[in-house]
């Protein structure tokens, strides 16, 4: 009687050890994949805390808002101009800056560049609707229930990520380009015109200077 197995059998056999040494080898080889996994949400997570884009985004939401500043003002004879509610931004700014364990100096240097870049936007839509009637606002927003509420909210944000972006703003040369493209990047993401462009530069003016120590704040 020979010996030799069944064609079919011998497949069979040959077909099974090969399924068991290549599923062993899978395993070896797919177990230490998953470690490395990172889900998408931290990836994001992670690029937005180290990026100068939110802060910049931020800025030019505030400089939008200063066409609803200016349209309040406008024609009224309320001054462009306006010491005391300046200075109770910068109150609240170095209130807040404490409770989080911002440094004060950092956030109203950050702020003072943000009210001069206001009046940039606003003397330039007084100029504008001095000359072109048709172009006044046809509306006028109320400052202290539409507008304020809205730049307060803004001021939070803000005072956030100058805290999270610290050691991203120092007086390099590495700052100056990524503030450049997030500086870009916010301009078309919010479709600014000239005037609104060179008030969003008088904004971020002081994002990349010597970030001063955080204080140990509350927040």
């Amino acid at each position: 009687m020979s010996t030799d197995l069944p064609l079919s059998r011998s497949i069979a056999i040959v077909s099974t050890i090969a399924v068991l040494v290549l599923g062993a080898s899978s395993v070896a080889i797919a177990a230490p994949r998953a470690p490395a996994v990172t889900p998408p949400r931290a990836t994001d997570d992670l690029r937005q805390t180290s990026s100068l884009v939110p802060l910049t985004d931020l800025a030019a939401q505030r400089i939008l808002l200063s066409d609803k500043v200016a349209a309040a003002k406008f024609g009224t004879g309320r001054p462009i101009d306006d010491p005391a509610r300046e200075q109770q931004v910068l109150d609240q700014v170095t209130t807040l800056s404490t409770g989080m364990g911002l440094d004060p100096a950092a956030g109203t240097r950050f702020f003072r560049d943000q009210i001069d870049a206001s009046k940039v936007v606003q003397h330039g839509l007084y100029a504008l609707w001095g000359t072109r009637p048709k172009l006044r606002p046809a509306d006028r927003p109320d400052l202290t229930t539409e507008v304020r509420p809205q730049l307060d909210k803004i001021t939070t944000e803000v005072l956030e990520q100058l805290k999270a972006t610290a050691d991203l703003r120092g007086a390099n040369h590495a700052c100056d380009i990524q503030l450049s493209g997030a500086t870009a990047s916010a301009a078309r993401h919010r479709h600014l015109d000239r005037l609104h462009r060179d008030a969003l530069n008088v904004a971020l003016r002081s994002v990349c200077t010597a970030p001063s120590r955080p204080t140990n704040g509350t927040g």
